[in-house]
């Protein structure tokens, strides 16, 4: 309960205690009805001058009694204005910041369960930027460079058809019809001068490579030799080359393939 005093009230509206005269509520800014009419204002009027009397005793006058103080309840029903407090902003913020970790929690632990399976299931693990990641999935990606690489670049005159279907099975469709271009080319020499190329690779190092897409710079030593007996005739080359390789939910196979310098 609040101790009003006799020009006070409780505004109905907000239960904040105004003047009783108000019209409005400085609180909410309601409208209100006046209980009582402002007193008007009056000039004082200068008092008459009266001649001085001689100073007689007089008796003190009783001082008045204090008027008892008026207790009005609150209603329940009023809408209380409140501030909070420092520690519920604290709490507030707490309860906020933990629901933040959780799901950050929540996410970390879908990842590593996702990384988890696709290692399970032999799938390669790809960093959020889709670059190939883990060394097992990236020695995968040297080791069909270099096998597509010596079975693109090797034949033997008296096994060239066979040589030609074991490269074929590993090309896509584009470099497959560029790679017939050019055995078309070669073949008649090929068999004409019995060559004999052999293609190993002695290095190798990923340029970039995705789950689908890589490419690898292959370092080549090339052995030509033509002619048979003592007429036969050996080349050795050392050639760099970039092997692009493409892959969907099989094997590596060859995309495209050039020769540095």
């Amino acid at each position: 309960m609040a101790r009003l005093k006799r020009d006070e009230r409780v505004c109905p509206f907000c239960a904040e205690t105004i003047k009783a005269a108000a019209t409005k509520c400085r609180y909410c800014q309601s409208e209100l009805t006046p209980l009582v009419e402002p007193e008007p204002e009056t000039k004082a009027e200068p008092e008459p001058e009266t001649k001085s009397e001689p100073e007689t005793k007089s008796k003190p006058e009783p001082e008045p009694e204090p008027e008892p103080d008026i207790v009005v309840e609150e209603s329940s029903n009023a809408p209380k204005r409140t501030v909070p407090s420092l520690q519920d902003v604290l709490l507030f913020m707490r309860t906020r910041l933990t629901l933040v970790l959780a799901v950050l929690v929540v996410l970390a632990a879908t990842a590593v369960g996702v990384s988890w399976y696709r290692a399970e299931q032999g799938s390669p693990a790809v960093a959020p930027n889709g670059a190939l990641v883990g060394d097992d999935a990236r020695t995968q990606v040297l080791v069909a460079a270099a096998d597509l690489t010596q079975r693109t670049l090797s034949y033997d005159y008296k096994t060239l058809a066979n040589d030609m279907e074991v490269a074929r099975a590993r090309m896509t469709p584009s470099f497959l019809k560029e790679y017939n271009g050019t055995m078309a080319q070669v073949r008649p020499n090929t068999e004409k001068n019995k060559i004999v190329l052999e293609a190993v690779v002695v290095s190798s190092a990923i340029i970039k490579a995705t789950e689908h897409r890589a490419t690898v710079l292959v370092f080549v030593n090339q052995t030509t030799t033509a002619g048979t007996g003592k007429d036969r005739n050996q080349q050795l080359s050392r050639n760099s080359l970039v092997l692009t390789l493409a892959r969907g939910e099989g094997d590596w196979d060859v995309s495209k393939l050039a020769a540095l310098g």
